[in-house]
């Protein structure tokens, strides 16, 4: 029902009313006209306000606009099931080598040439006066898998000769397992410090191999009287008697110190002890006066008291009296 047949039914509705009430009092047809009117507005009013609420609280569907696309609804995905976690494998640890079966085992082959040390004379760091001649020798043992031949030689290589050979051959044939002795003649240098000379085995193609050493210290050189000569001049005598006879002794000493001496001759007479004083290394004389009255075989000697406590001499001497 629209809105206009709710207004005549409610104009209807009055009108019925209006008889129902009418011997209450009279009105004048333009009171009653003005009452309908008024009551029929009324009506009216409550009717729209009505309305307006009911359509307040729920409002109507808007229109859908012509050539306007209703959008389907989006399709619900399936539900889709997470994956379980992928087990990650452990790094694979690289196999150790299988150990050769027993008998299969193939040996490095050993050189040709090879020696393993077995002792020596002369340790290192051994000690020795300045000039000092030694001996020196290594034992090795042929390891390689070739006889060594006496063309095969103990070579000087590097280091501190100490006055010895270039090399030294073998004297005889050394094959594989066996052992050989290795001997040179050294001298220790003349000055103070630690020397080593190096040396090694060469094959008789010239290929060098097993390298010994030799290392020594050379000590401080003492205080000494290295050398006496003694001598006269003329060497004998043949003439008048008395005769006097000067006997000398050059004495060397290796550096500054002090030299006490004193000389004995064959008649058992000895002079009183006497100083010598150096002042570097050299040489000085000094001399002893020996009359003679009698002809014969006579000698005198010179002795050393410090630093060496040493004898020189004797120096003979033969006189003959007119």
């Amino acid at each position: 029902m629209n809105k206009y047949k709710k207004v005549i039914l409610l104009l209807i509705l009055s009108g019925i009313i209006f008889a129902c009430k009418l011997p209450m009092g009279i009105l004048s047809s333009e009171e009653y006209a003005k009452t309908i009117a008024a009551q029929t507005l009324q009506a009216y009013q409550t009717e729209v306000y009505q309305t307006a609420s009911v359509n307040t609280e729920t409002p109507l569907p808007t229109s859908t606009p012509e050539n306007t696309a209703t959008p389907s609804p989006t399709t619900t995905p399936s539900q889709t099931n997470t994956p379980l976690p992928t087990n990650t494998p452990k790094p694979t640890k690289t196999p150790k080598p299988t150990s050769t079966p027993a008998g299969t085992f193939t040996p490095t082959p050993k050189p040709c040439n090879q020696a393993t040390f077995v002792s020596e004379t002369i340790p290192d760091n051994s000690k020795f006066n300045p000039g000092q001649a030694f001996t020196k020798s290594w034992r090795l043992k042929n390891t390689g898998t070739c006889t060594w031949n006496p063309n095969y030689k103990l070579v000087f290589v590097s280091g501190n000769q100490m006055s010895g050979p270039d090399y030294v051959k073998l004297t005889k044939y050394v094959a594989p397992g066996e052992q050989v002795d290795f001997v040179v003649n050294l001298k220790a240098p003349s000055k103070a410090g630690t020397y080593t000379g190096d040396w090694k085995l060469q094959s008789d193609d010239g290929y060098k191999f097993a390298r010994v050493w030799v290392r020594i210290i050379v000590l401080a050189e003492p205080f000494a009287v290295t050398s006496v000569k003694l001598y006269t001049n003329p060497t004998s005598y043949n003439g008048t008697c008395p005769k006097e006879v000067a006997f000398k002794a050059d004495i060397t000493a290796n550096g500054a110190g002090t030299v006490t001496y004193q000389w004995s001759r064959s008649s058992g007479y000895t002079t009183k002890i006497q100083t010598l004083q150096f002042s570097q290394k050299g040489t000085k004389t000094v001399k002893f006066i020996w009359e003679f009255k009698y002809s014969g075989n006579y000698w005198a000697k010179i002795y050393i008291v410090k630093p060496n406590n040493q004898w020189f001499g004797p120096l003979d001497f033969k006189i003959t009296c007119k």
